[in-house]
């Protein structure tokens, strides 16, 4: 973006909003104004990559036909303790103003439910969700700068900051070379006894008909030479995997979260709500026919089916209480990702007038491929199997909107902290399951993320 463009979308985005603050001076209630000025030639992570201002969010849609990268904080609504959620929705639409559609608090939830963010996820907190100070906005409708700004009524509302902060946007578009860097240490939490002893236990409750299934993660931390730049290692996963919702969320200048899930917990159009049942793993092929006997393999095998079952059994009990319309598909597809497939159903209902997105939060979360089955059971055992905090992994994050809410489950994800980099991935616990198998299938998950590492 030339100097010029740059510098009147920036004139003209202040005008619009001391014209819009102008107009709310006898106002009876605070909100968040939104002003917007399309601009060109501009890609979002690049932008994203270039800005000096430590809070940073980033969210692609799964055909990536929606880009959000944002800087900054309008308004944010967090805390450290484990929220109310239907207290937590009524304060998030608060400021939401259908006037504005693309207006939204983006976000999302710890995994452990009860406890304190350990000390690496401290800063995200047990729950946070924040709108944007400005935007990078890209949609079928074009790209537009935008800026949101909390008008408050119980106090004087200067534009001077904000102005400073305008300023500060930078638009150039190239990120910084990937350099080459090398693996101090690699430590993997539990390490392969540990995960032996943790499966087999799993199994042996199984044996004892304490829970059908269980869902075990392991973490891989990676300490490099130099740190690791999280927009880059994002927008190089991107590049590696288009078929997944990509996010990033940059709590300060030394902790970012980032992914690239194929998972999406619920989507909230008005009343009409789309979910899928995703389980069972398999890698994908070097050849067409390799995949196609990977593919038919994951269909053949009934430890993969059982476990797919349950989550499709689960999904489906919580939509009928929810949905006075619902189709499902008839049988079992499957999904292709780049370097792994997924037995998947879809789901496609209408909501009845009285659920609320906190109450599909509640029901949905974790379903079975997430935490386990029966859902209270396995999270016990997970607390008990697991020698790690899962933080944000495997959680639902998300943005709520006005008329549109979407949520999806924080997994093929990863936690960076300057030089270390710690990946996150789970595999499902089933009678039949072998301790090494779900120990490939995890690496086999994260294999994506070590080779946007160079690994």
């Amino acid at each position: 973006m030339d100097p010029l463009a740059l510098s009147s979308a920036k004139q003209r985005l202040l005008e619009q909003l001391q014209n819009k603050c102008g107009e709310m001076q006898n106002a009876d209630h605070s909100q968040i104004v939104r002003c917007q000025v399309e601009v060109e030639n501009v890609a979002a992570m690049q932008w994203l990559a270039w800005q000096t201002i430590p809070i940073k969010t980033y969210w692609a849609n799964r055909n990536q036909e929606f880009k959000m990268a944002g800087v900054g904080i309008a308004h944010e609504i967090s805390g450290q303790e484990t929220p109310d959620l239907h207290k937590l929705f009524t304060e998030l639409h608060e400021l939401l103003d259908p006037k504005y559609p693309d207006l939204r608090y983006y976000g999302g939830f710890q995994f452990n439910q009860g406890s304190k963010p350990s000390r690496e996820w401290e800063s995200f907190g047990a729950y946070r969700f924040i709108v944007p100070q400005f935007e990078l906005h890209r949609s079928d409708a074009g790209t537009f700068l935008v800026c949101n700004y909390f008008y408050r009524i119980d106090q004087e509302n200067r534009l001077d900051d904000l102005l400073s902060d305008l300023d500060q946007l930078k638009f150039e578009l190239t990120l910084s070379d990937w350099g080459e860097r090398a693996v101090l240490h690699r430590k993997d939490v539990p390490d392969r006894d540990g995960w032996q002893s943790s499966v087999m236990t799993a199994l042996n409750d199984m044996s004892l008909e304490k829970y059908e299934k269980v869902v075990l993660a392991r973490k891989a931390t990676l300490t490099f030479n130099d740190p690791v730049d999280p927009v880059a290692y994002l927008l190089r996963l991107r590049r590696m995997s288009e078929e997944t919702f990509n996010f990033y969320f940059q709590a300060d200048e030394g902790h970012a979260f980032l992914g690239a899930t194929p998972e999406r917990l619920f989507k909230r159009q008005n009343r009409r709500i789309l979910t899928e049942a995703i389980a069972g793993t398999r890698p994908r092929g070097k050849t067409t026919r390799d995949d196609e006997r990977y593919a038919k393999a994951l269909l053949g095998s009934d430890k993969e089916l059982r476990e797919h079952a349950i989550v499709v059994d689960m999904i489906q009990n919580v939509l009928d209480k929810h949905c006075h319309v619902l189709a499902v598909d008839e049988e079992v597809q499957i999904t292709q990702l780049s370097h792994v497939q997924h037995l998947c159903k879809h789901f496609v209902g209408e909501l009845d007038e009285t659920t609320s997105d906190a109450e599909l939060i509640s029901d949905l979360h974790p379903t079975p491929a997430m935490g386990g089955y029966p859902t209270d059971i396995a999270l016990e055992a997970i607390k008990a199997l697991e020698p790690f905090n899962r933080g944000w992994y495997a959680a639902p994050i998300g943005f709520v909107g006005p008329i549109h809410t979407e949520f999806v489950v924080a997994i093929r994800s990863a936690l960076i902290e300057r030089e270390r980099v710690s990946l996150y991935s789970g595999a499902g616990i089933v009678e039949g399951s072998d301790p090494a198998e779900e120990w490939q299938e995890i690496e086999d998950k994260i294999s994506k993320f070590l080779k946007a590492l160079d690994l």
